[in-house]
């Protein structure tokens, strides 16, 4: 985009009393989507404050086309570093769970099956780790490091 434009746009002010949101949540498939709405600040406060959201997720792969509406649950609120401001408010990020109109958990939101697994469980620490794995291999780019040639 040409960055007039951008600018242009980006130095238009923000409403009085009013926030971003950018709701954002996991697809089927790991992606991240996001979708911004604008609410009274006094909305932006806590994740109870904020109101629940919808989308069509026969587009994300999380609904089928006749019964594709999809749930956008709040879970974090997170100070939104992409869209700075300058009037002491701060837009957000809302970190989202998805669900069925009916309140069931779509199948790939696996952050609400780990939360009931977790419930009751106040007392234990929970750990996440990434697992990297690695592979030196010789000069020859084809035979791991100190492995028989052709083994």
């Amino acid at each position: 985009l040409d960055p007039s434009v951008i600018a242009k746009y980006g130095d238009l002010g923000f409403p009085e009393g009013k926030i971003l949101a950018e709701y954002v949540w996991v697809d089927a498939v790991g992606n991240t989507r996001s979708k911004t709405r604008t609410l009274p600040a006094a909305k932006a406060k806590s994740v109870g404050d904020l109101p629940k959201w919808n989308f069509d997720g026969s587009s994300t792969d999380q609904a089928p086309g006749d019964d594709s509406e999809v749930i956008l649950k709040p879970q974090s609120i997170f100070k939104d570093p992409f869209r700075p401001r300058t009037d002491g408010t701060d837009n957000i990020l809302v970190m989202c769970d998805t669900y069925t109109p009916a309140g069931e958990p779509i199948e790939s939101n696996t952050r609400a099956f780990a939360a009931k697994a977790f419930e009751g469980m106040d007392d234990e620490e929970v750990w996440f780790g990434l697992e990297q794995e690695f592979t030196l291999f010789n000069l020859d780019m084809k035979t791991p490091l100190g492995w028989p040639e052709g083994g």
